[in-house]
């Protein structure tokens, strides 16, 4: 009977230090299921020299991201109170004005050059060239527009010129400027005013009317 009791002992002590080998095996980290090339060499060298894989890693918790903070009434604005017109801030889109009509101007014209004669019979020169305009608001009064134009052929002519005076593309005003006895060869200059500066202006094209050739 006191045999059986020993072996019955020392089989249960057996047990006991198998299940917690495989416990024990079980808990440690496998250097082969770490996906990284640097940390899975780095647990084998420390398998190799010490017996004992690294201890794992915490992982880096999520940083929890706080929403900002309610807006306070009394520092923004409030949109349920209607802002004031004079408050609002300016939005060229929304101008609404009668197209300003000038009509036809002769203003005096300066000269300010010379170009070569080339538009002569045979030639793709044509008989004008209408250089850039230039848009500038004179304070308190109205759009200044400069013009400069070169007469290429060999004669003296009248230009008739139209310019629109634009809000992106809407018209705000209209102009018909004519150059009175322009020389040959000669470069010419001369300003022209155009809708008052209270209405938005951003763009002014021009184009020759006559002569076309």
């Amino acid at each position: 009977m006191p045999r059986q009791t020993t072996l019955t002992t020392v089989s249960a002590a057996l047990l006991v230090l198998g299940t917690t080998g495989v416990a024990f095996a079980q808990a440690q980290p496998n250097c082969a299921n770490i996906a990284d090339p640097t940390a899975r060499l780095v647990c084998y060298d420390r398998m190799s020299t010490t017996g004992q894989p690294p201890a794992p890693r915490a992982q880096p918790q999520p940083r929890v991201v706080q929403p900002p903070p309610a807006p306070d009434p009394t520092t923004v604005g409030k949109d349920h109170i209607p802002v004031a017109p004079e408050d609002r801030a300016f939005d060229p889109r929304q101008q609404q004005v009668p197209t300003d009509h000038i009509g036809l101007v002769v203003p005096p014209l300066r000269h300010v050059g010379v170009v070569p004669v080339r538009s002569v019979p045979g030639s793709n020169v044509p008989v004008v060239t209408l250089g850039p305009a230039a848009l500038r608001p004179i304070p308190g009064d109205r759009w200044q527009l400069s013009l400069t134009l070169d007469n290429n052929s060999p004669r003296n002519i009248d230009v008739r010129i139209a310019c629109a005076f634009r809000n992106g593309n809407r018209v705000v005003g209209d102009i018909a400027v004519l150059m009175r006895n322009v020389r040959p060869g000669d470069r010419v200059a001369t300003e022209v005013a155009g809708p008052p500066v209270t209405d938005f202006v951003d763009n002014a094209p021009c184009r020759v009317l006559s002569p076309l050739e």
